[in-house]
Formats: C-alpha cells, sequence, structure tokens
C-alpha cells in the first residue's frame, strides 16, 4: 500500500524506502519501510505531503525517488 495515496498495488509496482535517521533512502533489506506508488512519486503535491510528514529534505527525496523509479 502507497503511503500517500493509500491505494493498494502489487509490490513491484511500487517503489520501496526506508528511513534511518530522519532520511529517506533505498530499501537495505532490513528494518521497517515503506512503499510509495510511482504516481505518488512523480505528483509535486503528494511529495510534499510525505516530505512534511517524516520531517525530510524535499530535493533529497525528490532526487531518491526518481533514482529508485527509473532503477526499479
Amino acid at each position: 500500500m502507497c503511503i500517500a495515496c493509500r491505494n493498494r498495488e502489487s509490490q513491484h509496482s511500487l517503489i520501496r524506502i526506508q528511513f534511518v535517521e530522519n532520511r529517506a533512502i533505498a530499501y537495505t533489506g532490513s528494518g521497517r519501510s515503506c512503499y510509495v506508488c510511482r504516481e505518488c512519486g512523480r505528483n509535486p503535491k503528494r511529495i510534499r505531503q510525505i516530505t512534511k510528514r517524516f520531517k525530510l529534505e524535499e530535493e533529497d527525496f525528490l532526487k531518491l525517488i526518481k533514482e529508485l523509479d527509473t532503477d526499479g
């Protein structure tokens, strides 16, 4: 389920991220993580909501989402 829009999709179609020390990183394989759908990863309003909720830098989060969206 996407943390921004709460829509349920298959895991392979979602972007998996993890929060460590007030930063969002690509999922490392251990610990808690969450998913963002590709639509919300491209939507500026949703990105602002996520960064505000988790107190993240918008530029860094956007860069990570774009990188993970292209890399898969």
